[in-house]
């Protein structure tokens, strides 16, 4: 039997009063890997790090909807002890390795403070299982390593310094938000071979955030694809690149550049509406080809269009599957 790790359900996140996220509907079973794409200014990273109890330090909040964390419903009223739950049952690989770090700080005290954090002042071989870590995510010459800063490190040795971080409270979920963003493509099939490979062996679910298609086909096994703020398509991630429904995930597909394909990319045309703009019917209409009135007036729910693949489109079943030139 599978377990759930991570059940979100129309959950809405606001920072000042102004609603970023609405009714994100997610969830992620222990062992299993699940891709989130989008442009940027999707609303991709709040919600990691809403899923990670991490919107407070910039003033946001999940407003509505229920999370729940293994066995624990973090959004429930009174909910105690959910501080617990962030680097144990989940943990967080941010976007930018060299930001993430503190450049007055050696790699080992950053390992050894965080293991000893994660352990509440329980006696701990902090160094041992810091070279340990170090070693695991595939870094060579760990003591070395724990004597450095972070910006005598290559981009790709920073990445998988972060995964050891985010890996040393053994959670159940981890998260990656743009791992690979800025690496070189050797390094980046390096990062993903390593976040698959320690998913596998312990049996880990994986939540891989990006806007890179190939990525996400690479390296997951169900999708969700947002614009602004919403879901508008979630399924298998083959299914969902083979067969996209959402005029959005095929204006994505469109624009992918891929080896050997000869037909024009084609752009998505205009740009996304900001927060305080947005319409009251689809957030994609005002670029969508196939838009009618409805679509401007109604915001269109998740509909089933297979065993496990949704679509919030009104005229989800018009849509043909993607041909691309």
């Amino acid at each position: 039997m599978t377990e759930t790790i991570l059940h979100a359900s129309k959950i809405a996140i606001e920072i000042a009063g102004l609603e970023l996220v609405s009714d994100v509907d997610l969830e992620v079973d222990k062992g299993h890997s699940l891709g989130i794409v989008g442009e940027t200014g999707s609303g991709k990273s709040l919600t990691c790090r809403a899923l990670a109890g991490l919107l407070s330090p910039i003033g946001g909040r999940i407003s509505r909807g229920n999370l729940r964390l293994g066995r624990h419903d973090v959004t429930s009223p009174g909910a105690h002890g959910k501080e617990n739950l962030y680097g144990r049952v989940v943990s967080l690989v941010p976007q930018n390795s060299l930001t993430a770090l503190n450049p007055l700080m050696r790699i080992g005290t950053h390992l050894t403070e965080t293991i000893k954090a994660l352990n509440s002042g329980r006696i701990v071989q902090a160094k041992a299982r810091a070279i340990d870590l170090l070693e695991r995510v595939g870094l060579p010459n760990p003591e070395r390593i724990l004597s450095q800063y972070p910006h005598e490190l290559s981009g790709g040795m920073r990445q998988r310094v972060m995964i050891a971080l985010a890996i040393a409270g053994r959670p159940q979920l981890l998260i990656a938000d743009e791992p690979t963003t800025a690496l070189d493509v050797s390094v980046q099939k390096d990062i993903l071979e390593l976040l698959r490979r320690l998913s596998h062996e312990e049996n880990m679910a994986l939540i891989l955030v990006s806007h890179d298609l190939g990525v996400i086909a690479t390296a997951t096994q169900a999708v969700a694809v947002m614009y602004a703020g919403r879901i508008v398509e979630r399924g298998p991630t083959d299914t969902v690149l083979r067969q996209p429904r959402h005029p959005y995930t095929q204006a994505l597909l469109r624009a992918r550049p891929t080896i050997g394909r000869t037909g024009r990319l084609i752009g998505i045309l205009g740009a996304p509406a900001s927060p305080e703009a947005w319409p009251i019917g689809c957030r994609f209409a005002s670029r969508c080809p196939h838009v009618e009135s409805r679509c401007k007036a109604k915001v269109p729910a998740l509909e089933k269009t297979g065993a496990e693949k949704v679509v919030a489109c009104h005229r989800v079943k018009e849509h043909l599957a993607l041909e691309l030139e």
